[in-house]
């Protein structure tokens, strides 16, 4: 993720059969200054931690088959350009943090 995060006009991210593994992903230093969207899409990822500080203007983030997801962290509500997010066969304990962030939206 290091390596794609200092790509400046970087968009649109989609990661797909696995592209991302490991059961946590939790950015240090990584910002994608650029990035609106953002797909995972078939992963092992359980905990996954994201501010606005590494997604600043992220505007749609949707989850697929991510069955072990633990949670959409809360700190995404955080993020002042963020305009959906969508999960599909996800855990029932992501679909309710998803929930709850788009109540704080609104």
């Amino acid at each position: 993720m290091t390596i794609l995060c200092t790509l400046p006009k970087l968009e649109v991210l989609k990661l797909k059969d696995y592209a991302f593994q490991g059961s946590e992903w939790e950015p240090t230093d990584e910002r994608f200054q650029q990035l609106k969207f953002l797909l995972l899409d078939g992963t092992d990822l359980i905990h996954w931690k994201a501010s606005s500080f590494q997604f600043p203007k992220l505007e749609g983030l949707v989850r697929k088959n991510c069955y072990c997801l633990y949670e959409i962290p809360e700190d995404v509500a955080e993020i002042p350009t963020l305009q959906f997010i969508e999960l599909y066969h996800c855990s029932s304990t992501a679909d309710d943090s998803a929930n709850r962030i788009q109540e704080e939206e609104h």
